[in-house]
């Protein structure tokens, strides 16, 4: 199918579509941030707005992994999802004896456990090599919109990581203004990618044919 075609038929086409508009959302908000990174700052601050809707987006992602995608081979997804909003939440930033410290203190000790991360090794060790290297080639195949999405997603913590980098390496050498301007895209551009894990996984695999032909034969039943 061409990409006319995509455009025409089907989720595709309007995720080809949408996709430029989002990246331009984006590229605005990094300016924006880029210009006024003072102001930006307050909303970057460790459990902050920004940080706090990267953890929730994981969250969203990896409970509706589960729903989603059932079976043993596909738990390795949202077990992925939930670890990384896992490391997003930091116990610290909360007062001790709170409920959110309690519950992500206890996270921490459990997530230390020997046999825990054996277990969850397993799992997602296991669902990569059973289930998602084969459906990664499958979708590079098919050019699944999932996964132009996931890999957006994932340039963006690319690029967050190498600015986390670069800053470290030449905090000595460039001004308080240009450390806050590195360290505010970093964290929106960890959000972005919790927000495209999240979008990739809404999206999952198009519906077959068969499926679409199938529900639009169904009366209307409301």
């Amino acid at each position: 199918m061409s990409f006319n075609e995509d455009l025409r038929t089907g989720s595709k086409g309007h995720i080809y579509f949408g996709l430029p508009a989002a990246l331009a959302a984006m590229a605005l908000v990094l300016v924006v941030i880029s210009i006024w990174p003072e102001q930006a700052s307050r909303f970057n601050q460790e459990g902050g707005l920004i940080e706090t809707g990267s953890a929730f987006a994981l969250l969203a992602a990896g409970f509706a992994a589960f729903y989603r995608f059932p079976g043993v081979k596909r738990l390795y997804i949202g077990v992925v999802c939930l670890l990384l909003a896992e490391r997003e939440l930091e116990a610290d930033v909360y007062s001790v004896g709170t409920f959110p410290h309690t519950i992500l203190s206890g996270l921490d000790v459990m997530l230390d456990m020997t046999a825990v991360r054996i277990v969850l090794a397993v799992i997602v060790l296991g669902g990569l090599i059973w289930h998602g290297v084969p459906t990664g080639w499958r979708a590079l195949k098919t050019r699944a919109p999932f996964l132009l999405v996931f890999f957006l997603a994932g340039m963006s913590a690319v690029v967050a990581q190498l600015l986390e980098e670069v800053s470290g390496m030449l905090g000595a050498d460039i001004s308080q203004t240009m450390i806050l301007r590195l360290f505010v895209l970093e964290e929106t551009l960890e959000m972005f990618f919790s927000v495209g894990i999240l979008a990739a996984v809404l999206i999952g695999w198009p519906k077959a044919k068969t499926e679409e032909t199938v529900n639009d034969q169904q009366p209307d039943q409301s």
